[in-house]
């Protein structure tokens, strides 16, 4: 069985990163391509990491 916890620590970080790139609101954060290039590759790094949790992890 595969350990979750190094996933579900990697999804915490992206989640925090993305968190601090849209802390400071709306304009910004669509003024800035960098915070914006910089969230989306933090949400596709989430988005891998939630594919690779086991069964057991993902159902909970």
């Amino acid at each position: 069985m595969r350990d979750d916890t190094i996933y579900l620590r990697h999804i915490l970080e992206c989640i925090r990163r993305i968190e601090d790139h849209v802390a400071g609101g709306r304009d910004p954060f669509f003024a800035s391509d960098l915070l914006q290039d910089a969230t989306l590759r933090n949400l596709q790094t989430l988005s891998e990491a939630t594919q690779r949790l086991s069964d057991a992890a993902k159902a909970t």
